[in-house]
């Protein structure tokens, strides 16, 4: 209910001519941020924590989450990071800083690097501003220089990222990080996030272009392949085991289910019923396909890569 209402505001809303809409979305991995990833194609993510164990375990499990829908985690920002006390010395109430000790971040993301995290002390400042209701960016008081330093240098690499972005280049250091982000087809390197699905429904056919700097490629994947496809893994379901039962991977995020076949004769028929079908978009992830037969699979774009003949790409 939480993601429909979400949903509903988003796409319902005149918001204007826009350079950016920034969504401040509640902690976790539930289903507001999972329906808003399939909903709409996100540029990017920051993730916001403390340095406590706890905080850090909560958000290495979103910034994987966002990594496995294929949105990037631009930046970390630790909050509450530390206090400087009137005797010059530096204190860290809630525990060493994730920029020192950043595992559980790198495990999920590998390509978080320490000049992507920024620290924010504990300030009096920043709570006055809050309390006041004027930003600290905009009133910009002399004494708050460390806060609004860490503020710029935010603001930069964000802004860099999207800049790049929209004139079609990217940061390296802010791509999603999957083994799986990358794939060969006719002997050329794509990213999957270029990949274009299309549905005929005449031909019962899927094609599937994946575009590149230097060039782009086509495949066909008739629907009866890809209907007998694992959504996320990118291989053939078995017939015997995997298709007689409900396809759930829950630390996949997308739970999908599948018709099972029984003889000869329910195959056919099942076949017969798969088209027409309808196709939609799913954010940076890959594609829903409502099957003729009510059946409604959400498919990776690595998945969909593989089921057209792609590779994983040489290093």
């Amino acid at each position: 209910m939480a993601g429909r209402v979400v949903t509903q505001l988003l796409k319902g809303t005149e918001w204007g001519d826009l350079d950016v809409l920034i969504l401040d979305m509640p902690p976790g991995t539930g289903d507001v941020q999972l329906t808003i990833c399939q909903d709409l194609e996100l540029s990017g993510a920051v993730a916001v924590t403390t340095p406590s164990k706890l905080a850090a375990t909560d958000a290495a499990k979103g910034i994987a989450m966002f990594t496995s829908l294929g949105v990037p985690t631009v930046a970390v920002v630790e909050n509450m990071s530390y206090f400087d006390c009137e005797g010059g010395n530096r204190h860290y109430p809630f525990g060493k800083s994730i920029k020192e000790s950043s595992k559980l971040l790198q495990e999920a993301d590998s390509q978080i690097q320490k000049s992507r995290i920024f620290q924010l002390p504990i300030s009096c400042r920043t709570n006055e501003a809050n309390d006041e209701g004027s930003p600290l960016c905009l009133s910009r008081p002399l004494e708050a220089s460390e806060e609004l330093s860490v503020f710029s240098n935010l603001s930069y690499t964000v802004a860099k990222y999207l800049l790049l972005l929209q004139h079609g280049r990217s940061d390296e250091s802010a791509s999603p990080s999957s083994e799986e982000s990358m794939v060969q087809l006719d002997g050329q390197n794509f990213d999957i996030a270029s990949l274009h699905m299309a549905v005929c429904d005449s031909s019962e056919t899927f094609t599937i272009r994946l575009f590149s700097d230097s060039g782009a490629a086509e495949a066909i994947i008739p629907g009866e392949k890809l209907r007998n496809w694992h959504p996320k893994l990118g291989h053939a379901i078995d017939q015997d085991n995997d298709s007689a039962d409900e396809i759930e991977k829950k630390d996949s995020v997308v739970i999908t289910k599948t018709v099972g076949f029984g003889n000869q004769h329910d195959h056919h028929h099942a076949r017969s019923r798969l088209f027409p079908c309808k196709i939609e978009k799913k954010g940076r992830y890959g594609y829903s396909v409502e099957w003729g037969d009510q059946a409604t699979i959400i498919y990776s774009m690595y998945s969909i890569a593989k089921a057209a003949g792609a590779t994983t790409a040489l290093k």
